[in-house]
């Protein structure tokens, strides 16, 4: 009998490291989950949740010593309104940048938000910022600290902001829909509810995962799946029940994202159809009880 070869365990490479700063948030958590359910998501790296305060799943506390050694960072924190003082972000992203020389990543990546474009249709990386509301004006903010301390400091570790779309159970739509009462929907016009453009968790992974082996980092990509959707749409594939009433003024009709630049980083269509981001999200609310 020919004896099987024993593997050379000093040829596999060692993973990676992944800081992920913000693990407790509601972000935090949906990412954990989502990345538990799939670990192929982030095959080759090792991922260690950072957070503020003791929690399962936290493996590094901020406050109590010193970020271990990582290859990247991911920053998920940041400040939402009603939570906190917005100007926060800035103090965020900066310290994540911090974070990131003193555990020596090379590569730092933060979140942004879709709340900077506005009320736009496909808004692509390059297209001028009108937001609405103050975290929109926040996020504008923050990402303008960051850029200016690339200027200032350029020795610091690469960074890109991603702009995220909704993220899928983490707004206020997917709020409703698990609290079980039925959701009152603007009629942009008879039977057209709003749209927007959402990520899912895994959209999220694949673009961090993407993001953290490229060659070069673009300072800006907009992450969401490819296909927005409709509110409506969502409710329809969750079988939840809604009653029209008409916009008012305010309502916004549409924001939603060009991803060609995350396509082609990627190299995948990145389409979800809405019943595919519902089945996606009741996986991660089952795999998080």
């Amino acid at each position: 009998m020919t004896a099987e070869p024993t593997p050379n365990l000093s040829d596999t490479p060692s993973p990676k490291t992944l800081l992920v700063l913000g693990s407790t948030g509601k972000l935090g958590r949906l990412m954990r989950a989502s990345v538990d359910m799939s670990p192929g998501l982030m095959s080759g790296w090792r991922i260690v949740w950072g957070g503020r305060r003791a929690c399962e799943g936290v493996d590094w506390i901020y406050s109590e010593c010193t970020p271990p050694k990582a290859d990247a960072v991911l920053a998920l924190w940041g400040v939402v309104p009603g939570q906190g003082e917005l100007s926060d972000n800035i103090t965020l992203a900066l310290r994540a940048m911090e974070i990131a020389k003193e555990c020596g990543a090379a590569r730092v990546l933060h979140c942004s938000s879709s709340a900077v474009y506005g009320p736009v249709r496909e808004a692509s990386e390059n297209t001028a910022l009108t937001p609405l509301n103050a975290y929109g004006i926040a996020k504008i903010e923050m990402e303008q600290s960051l850029f200016s301390a690339a200027i200032q400091y350029p020795q610091q570790p690469a960074h890109c902001v991603m702009r995220l779309a909704n993220v899928v159970g983490g707004d206020s739509l997917f709020g409703a829909i698990n609290s079980g009462h039925s959701v009152t929907l603007d009629a942009i016009r008879i039977g057209h509810s709003p749209i927007r453009s959402y990520a899912t968790p895994s959209i999220l992974w694949q673009a961090v995962a993407t993001l953290l082996k490229a060659d070069t980092l673009p300072d800006l990509v907009n992450v969401a799946a490819s296909n927005p959707v409709a509110m409506h749409e969502l409710l329809e594939a969750a079988n939840h029940s809604f009653v029209w009433r008409p916009a008012p003024e305010t309502a916004v009709a549409e924001v939603s994202l060009s991803v060609a630049r995350l396509r082609r980083l990627t190299g995948q269509t990145l389409v979800i159809p809405p019943e595919d981001m519902i089945a996606e999200w009741r996986k991660l609310l089952k795999a998080a009880e």
